[in-house]
């Protein structure tokens, strides 16, 4: 009794530890550099974060080549399929909550075709998954399974054409005509300058921008003394490595050296998320050759011209960091908690995995909410809930999760949980559209109420006080006799 609590204050004590670099690394290091990519890119604020959101912040997962399905286990493709299904409905129920914190109106046309999409891609993805295939060694069902894994992925790609092309020619349209640069190459106070469009900044030097980059107690100053003085050591480590492009900052942020030092520091963080030889290679060559140029390329007192490539280094950079910290978020949860109570593993997998991704998910949305960059929100959301939908059945293929010794991938709680995410994808729908297209407190309390219910109900299957809503036991049980 002594043991196992000493291990769970040790436990909170490392969760607490990875929940405040999570909180840091998402606040301070991913929003500004995703800010600043939507503020330059040539589409609305609810296409980009639409597209390249769930892109981002998933790139370490699909890049990732360890895997947790193997032929001679049977029980990690229920348990991969468990996880992947609480994630979804967790992504959603958590970012639809903190929009209805702030409030938000959305567009009639935007909330029924996201909405819709993302009913049709996960009823198929329930109708792929519960098929049994029957794979041998010639593996028969393979090019029906792989069909289905294009389908997926087609359908997807041309979904954000279509986005893409829309958000262009809106933002196109809406854009104000811009007045021509008064820039001219005869004000320029040295030949040099021509080779960049932005002048030098000499009331600067190297060493006062490299300080103010570094200095955490100053850029955390929105959060407690207390969290600053606690994490200003982890800053000065984390900003160095990591650049952050923002225009509240000198120079928009730009700080030569640690751009350089990122790009070679880069494919090693990688490492920690778990990269193919092969690509990791590519991807040092790559890095380093990009390093070399960037730093014959540009001057530290003036800002390059393309400093939205620096802004997407900073954010692939620090999702890696973060997709690390919630791995080891969901270690210590799933090894405290298969500890401490007796339940099945699909259980645990689908109400305690995903705990670090929807907590970085809820910092992204009310920092874009104090920016009062309502559309974006709104696309985080539905960006990460549709990626996890339509990259579910590719992300199982890609795992080895269909293999001979375990053909069902569906099991009853996996089920309920799923029936659960119908029942509140479909009401949610109708409470917004009741409520004149806008997300109200009603809909956050009726989404938290759902939510212990659901928890409350998967708890009692778990001890066996109710039965599943799923018939799959059944058949399973014919399967096995």
């Amino acid at each position: 009794m002594n043991s196992m609590l000493v291990y769970g204050f040790i436990s909170a004590f490392l969760l607490m530890a990875h929940f405040s670099l999570l909180f840091m690394v998402t606040k301070y290091f991913f929003v500004p550099n995703l800010v600043t990519l939507i503020e330059f890119a040539p589409m609305t604020m609810f296409g980009f974060s639409y597209m390249f959101f769930g892109a981002i912040f998933f790139v370490p997962h699909f890049n990732s080549v360890s895997k947790v399905c193997y032929s001679h286990k049977g029980n990690m493709s229920p348990l991969q399929f468990s996880n992947i299904v609480g994630d979804i409905m967790k992504y959603f129920v958590m970012g639809v909550m903190v929009i209805c914190m702030q409030g938000y109106r959305v567009e009639g046309v935007t909330l029924w075709s996201c909405m819709t999409f993302i009913l049709v891609g996960m009823y198929y993805l329930v109708v792929v998954t519960r098929k049994s295939y029957h794979l041998d060694y010639k593996q028969t069902d393979m090019y029906l399974i792989t069909f289905r894994v294009t389908v997926f992925i087609f359908t997807f790609a041309m979904v954000l054409l279509v986005i893409l092309v829309v958000s262009h020619t809106t933002f196109q349209r809406n854009a104000p005509k811009q007045n021509p640069s008064l820039d001219h190459f005869s004000d320029m106070d040295s030949g040099d300058e021509i080779l960049g469009k932005y002048r030098k900044q000499r009331v600067f030097s190297k060493r006062e921008l490299w300080l103010k980059t570094v200095n955490g107690y100053r850029n955390m100053a929105d959060s407690h003394v207390i969290y600053r003085i606690v994490m200003v050591p982890m800053y000065f480590v984390i900003s160095n490595l990591i650049p952050v492009i923002s225009k509240d900052r000198y120079l928009m942020g730009w700080t030569k050296f640690i751009s350089c030092l990122s790009l070679l520091v880069l494919p090693f963080i990688c490492l920690l998320n778990g990269v193919k030889a092969v690509g990791w290679v590519m991807m040092l060559v790559v890095c380093w050759t990009l390093s070399i140029l960037t730093f014959i390329s540009t001057h530290s007192l003036r800002r390059p011209d393309n400093v939205w490539l620096f802004a997407f280094q900073g954010l692939i950079a620090s999702s890696f960091a973060m997709n690390f910290l919630c791995r080891e978020i969901e270690n210590l949860a799933w090894q405290y908690i298969s500890t401490k109570f007796d339940l099945t593993p699909d259980i645990t997998a689908l109400m305690y995995f995903g705990l670090g991704e929807t907590f970085s998910e809820a910092i992204v949305i009310r920092c874009l909410q104090m920016r009062k960059m309502w559309d974006a929100t709104f696309g985080v959301v539905m960006s990460m809930v549709t990626y996890a939908v339509f990259f579910a059945f590719p992300t199982l293929h890609y795992q080895d999760c269909y293999n001979p010794s375990c053909s069902v991938i569906t099991t009853s709680s996996t089920e309920t949980g799923i029936y659960f995410f119908f029942l509140i994808v479909t009401t949610s729908l109708l409470h917004i559209s009741m409520s004149g297209y806008e997300f109200r407190m009603s809909l956050f309390f009726y989404l938290l109420i759902l939510t212990v219910i659901y928890v409350t109900l998967q708890w009692s299957i778990s001890y066996g006080w109710i039965l599943s809503l799923a018939s799959l036991r059944h058949i399973k049980k014919r399967k096995l006799n």
